[in-house]
């Protein structure tokens, strides 16, 4: 399904004082995992108070809301490990099948056990589906995610999903690995892309930069301190050396923002602190509240995943809408936003990849890469950045 808005189109309305619908919609379905990953903590809450959560019937209807406002939309679900609620997984990916809406999840692929499973994902799941994982080096990932084997069940489960597309060509899925880079693994970037694309034979390797801990407190964010520190020319030159080598389109722009963020890392202070920490990103490189909507698992929908700026309880079909309409005051505060989340793959401004930036029928994802490097691209409609 393609965008009703490219950037060039987005970037007229906005000065022309129209706004544009929003392009992404995430919906939190839990908020337990499974993992104990250092660089999170919702695994130390629990899901007791699902009577709260927003009912099926109303994701229904927020989601038919939302395509009303934007047919090509894109639904991302969310968690905790999202799941561990299959229920209300399927619930969701069902109805974006329905309502003809793009659907993403990045999930950490314990679940996926089986043939079986995998073949549901592939016939009922999301159109886009993503793999955690930490590093190509098991040691180094079921370290980060503080649960032995995690990394073998991850790789597994991408195995699994690779053979049942080709079992189930009825939907061609994208499947994607959504890596994290930190100081144990972005010197490995080159085994990284060599496990994801040619091992494993997924369609991309996403590239997602250490921020401080998802669900810290000011009690200490002892992971982000620890493992913040990379060099950010050498990050620089390793991305760019395997850009040349996987053919795989970089946005300049983009790069130069990931290299300005560990700067910026480097030079902060008080990083045991986390998201209380007081450094800033040098460059505003953020722009979720142009194209998104965040909805907790209450139904409190907001521009961005922090609680710093106001948001609105969903009540009623309608009320989506007018949250969007009737924010401007909290994006006229968010374009002075430099906190690190704006680095995140859900809410950065600049795209990876020079397609997804340029064109407006889908970025392009490299496929299978021969030992030598060369690549034949892959077009797909329905990506994410």
């Amino acid at each position: 399904m393609l965008s009703l808005w490219g950037a060039a189109q987005r970037a007229t309305a906005m000065q022309g004082g129209t706004l544009p619908p929003p392009r992404f919609v995430f919906l939190e379905i839990n908020r337990s995992c499974n993992l104990k990953c250092g660089h999170c903590f919702y695994w130390t809450e629990n899901d007791d108070d699902r009577p709260d959560y927003l009912s099926g019937p109303r994701i229904q209807e927020v989601l038919s809301e939302f395509r009303d406002m934007n047919p090509a939309g894109k639904v991302v679900i969310c968690g905790g490990e999202p799941m561990l609620d299959l229920e209300t997984y399927f619930r969701v990916t069902r109805q974006c099948l329905l309502l003809e809406l793009c659907c993403l999840s990045v999930v950490n692929g314990t679940r996926i056990r089986s043939e079986e499973m995998a073949d549901r994902m592939i016939l009922e799941g999301p159109d886009e589906i993503s793999i955690s994982l930490d590093s190509p080096d098991p040691a180094v990932h079921d370290r980060a995610r503080g649960v032995p084997g995690s990394f073998a069940k991850a790789v597994a489960a991408l195995r699994l999903l690779v053979a049942a597309r080709r079992r189930q060509p009825r939907r061609q899925n994208r499947i994607f690995v959504m890596g994290l880079i930190f100081d144990e693994s972005y010197r490995d970037l080159d085994r990284f892309y060599d496990l994801v694309l040619n091992d494993i034979g997924a369609d991309k390797l996403k590239l997602n930069f250490l921020q401080p801990s998802f669900g810290g407190s000011d009690g200490g964010d002892a992971f982000f301190a620890a493992h913040h520190r990379v060099d950010p020319e050498e990050l620089t030159r390793l991305i760019m050396a395997c850009a040349a080598k996987y053919g795989l389109g970089l946005n300049p722009v983009w790069l130069q923002q990931v290299g300005m963020y560990f700067r910026s890392l480097n030079a902060g202070r008080q990083m045991q602190r986390g998201w209380w920490s007081p450094v800033r990103t040098r460059e505003h490189i953020c722009n979720t509240y142009e194209r998104n909507i965040m909805i907790d698992r209450y139904g409190m929908a907001r521009l961005c995943f922090s609680h710093a700026f106001r948001g609105m309880q969903l009540k009623h079909y309608g009320d989506l809408r007018r949250f969007w309409e009737t924010s401007e005051d909290v994006r006229a505060r968010m374009r002075g936003c430099n906190r690190l989340c704006g680095i995140s793959h859900s809410v950065r401004r600049e795209s990876s990849t020079r397609a997804a930036t340029e064109a407006s029928a889908g970025e392009v994802s490299p496929g299978p890469v021969s030992p030598q490097g060369t690549t034949s691209a892959i077009v797909r409609p329905c990506e994410s950045m």
